[in-house]
């Protein structure tokens, strides 16, 4: 899987997850799946898996960190 691949899955992931606004979290493509942090407690079902790979979550973190500054 290519760089970009991941980094477009990450990106569909994180407007699946409604991430895309720049304040609630984002996602990170890593060589081994997806690092989702979002500001908050996750309402409802995390989702395991992304396109066949894992997800990792984590929850609450810093708003900076949640830009992803």
């Amino acid at each position: 899987m290519s760089d970009s691949y991941m980094r477009e899955q990450a990106e569909a992931l994180a407007q699946h997850l409604r991430l895309n606004d720049g304040k609630s979290g984002y996602v990170e493509a890593t060589p081994d799946g997806f690092q989702v942090y979002v500001r908050r407690k996750w309402p409802g079902k995390q989702l395991a898996t992304w396109d066949g790979l894992p997800v990792e979550w984590h929850e609450n973190v810093g708003s900076h960190k949640a830009a992803n500054r």
